[in-house]
């Protein structure tokens, strides 16, 4: 055989060695899946009902708008402005499509059911305050018909009581206040 020149014998074509690929694409699917799993692990573990989003289309005051999916609402279509943080007493409430914007914003809504009776709304909302003092974007707000005597609102979560519970109250503020819902 000449110099330079290769044998024209065949060599067994050797096998690639895929163990490599395969742990890396295991290891690319263990980052994408892992996030993901720890979310919903940490969702299912926060306070409240957690409802679908109906998303967050600012519509004039007044505006003919679909049946919110849940009572008290948790979002949904609502004007582009505020209702002032703070505390209402019956017949101050202000409307629905202002405290949604509320919770995207942030901010945990405080309902009570109204007694009928000023002074004991009065004492409702000075304890709903107490429980509710070193938040910021809290709203206490009455509501009528309410199936519970309390219930918290953030966006997309609703946690009901039948009594005045700081204890629970403040695992739902310390959950959602201040968290922000607008969508890029």
């Amino acid at each position: 055989m000449a110099k330079g020149q290769r044998s024209k014998r065949s060599r067994p074509a050797k096998k690639a060695n895929r163990a490599p690929w395969i742990v890396g694409a295991l290891g690319v699917g263990a980052l994408i899946v892992l996030p993901i799993v720890v979310n919903v692990v940490q969702a299912a573990n926060l306070p409240g009902e957690r409802f679908p989003s109906q998303g967050n289309r600012h519509v004039p005051l007044g505006a003919a708008i679909p049946a919110y999916n849940s009572e008290p609402p948790t979002s949904g279509p609502h004007t582009d402005a505020l209702a002032p943080w703070g505390s209402y007493l019956p017949g101050e409430a202000p409307p629905d499509l202002n405290l949604v914007h509320n919770m995207e914003d942030g901010g945990v809504i405080m309902w009570y059911r109204p007694s009928g009776v000023q002074a004991e709304d009065e004492t409702t909302v000075a304890q709903l305050e107490q429980v509710s003092a070193r938040y910021r974007r809290v709203v206490i707000v009455p509501r009528d018909d309410m199936e519970s005597a309390f219930a918290l609102t953030a966006w997309q979560r609703l946690q009901r009581f039948d009594a005045l519970d700081a204890e629970g109250m403040t695992a739902f503020l310390e959950a959602f206040e201040g968290i922000d819902h607008h969508v890029p």
